[in-house]
C-alpha cells in the first residue's frame, strides 16, 4: 500500500521492507557498529532512490503522492523543498512498514491468545478494536524529545540539550488512566492511548494507519475465522520498535475470497 501511494514501480517494491527494517534500527540503544553502518547505508540508498523517483515523476507525473508533492514543490512557490519532500516519503515508509505492520502483527498475536476477543470482532466493534490493539501491545515502546530550553517536569529539571523519554508501552498500561489495563478488551470505549502521540506531536498519518489496520484485521477475520496459532511467533530483538518476524497461523475453516 505504501509503495502504491508513493508510486514506486512494481519491480522495485521488494527493496522497501529491507530498507525500512534496517533504517529503524537507528532508534535502538547499544547498536553494534555493523548494524549502525547497515542503517546508515540503507538510509543513504533509500534517499538516493527517492531522488531518482522524484526526477522521474517530474518528467512523467503519475497519480501517486510523490507526483502530487512534486507538483506542489514546483508550482506553488516552492512550499516544499526537495529535502522536505524526501523526508515526507521516508516518514511514510517508516510508518507503513514498521508501526502499522507491527500493530497488525502484535494485535493478531494478542487476539489469538485471547480467543474470546477474536470472536467478538465485527464491523461494529472494529474501530474500538483497532485502538485497543494499538494500546495493548504498542509497536513503538519509547520516544525521545530534546529540551530546547530549561523546563521542569514533575519536579525534575531538564536543561537545554538534555533528552526526555516517553515510555509509551508503560503509559499504555497505566492503571491511573485505564481500567484493568492488562486486560485486552476490543470494546474498550475510554482509550486515551499515546500510540499516535499527542498535541503538536500527534501523528499526521494516524487516519491512514487506522484504515490499514482495520482493513487487514477485517480481511483476516473474514477469510480465516477459525485461525489459531500454528506455533509461537518469532519476536524481533529490538526494544524501541516492538514487533514480530513472523506469525504462523493455521485455520480450522476458510471462507471468503
Amino acid at each position: 500500500m505504501i509503495a502504491e501511494l508513493l508510486g514506486v514501480p512494481g519491480q522495485d517494491r521488494y527493496l522497501l521492507q529491507p530498507w525500512s527494517n534496517a533504517i529503524v534500527k537507528m532508534y535502538e540503544y547499544g547498536l553494534p557498529p555493523e548494524q549502525q553502518q547497515a542503517a546508515e547505508r540503507a538510509a543513504t540508498e533509500f534517499v538516493a532512490y527517492l531522488r531518482e523517483l522524484i526526477a522521474l515523476r517530474r518528467k512523467n507525473p503519475g497519480s501517486d503522492l510523490v507526483s502530487d508533492l512534486v507538483a506542489v514543490t514546483d508550482t506553488d512557490g516552492a512550499r516544499l523543498t526537495e529535502d522536505e519532500l524526501v523526508a515526507t516519503a521516508v516518514l511514510l515508509l517508516m510508518a507503513g512498514h514498521e508501526a502499522t505492520v507491527n500493530v497488525i502483527g502484535n494485535g493478531v498475536y494478542a487476539l489469538m491468545r485471547h480467543r474470546s476477543q477474536w470472536e467478538r470482532l465485527s464491523p461494529e466493534v472494529m474501530p474500538t478494536a483497532v485502538e485497543e490493539l494499538i494500546r495493548y501491545d504498542s509497536p513503538l515502546q519509547l520516544f525521545e524529545r530534546t529540551a530546547t530550553e530549561r523546563v521542569e517536569i514533575a519536579g525534575h529539571v531538564i536543561e537545554p540539550g538534555e533528552k526526555i523519554a516517553a515510555l509509551l508501552g508503560a503509559a499504555a498500561r497505566d492503571p491511573l488512566v485505564f481500567e484493568n489495563p492488562d486486560t485486552l478488551d476490543v470494546g474498550r470505549e475510554k482509550n486515551q492511548h499515546l500510540g499516535f502521540g499527542m498535541g503538536i506531536h500527534y501523528c499526521l498519518g494516524a487516519p491512514l494507519a487506522r484504515i490499514e489496520v482495520e482493513a487487514a484485521l477485517s480481511s483476516l477475520h473474514r477469510k480465516l475465522p477459525g485461525a489459531v496459532l500454528a506455533e509461537e511467533p518469532n519476536r524481533r530483538a529490538e526494544f524501541v520498535i516492538r514487533g514480530l518476524h513472523s506469525l504462523p497461523l493455521s485455520a480450522d475453516s476458510v471462507s471468503g475470497a
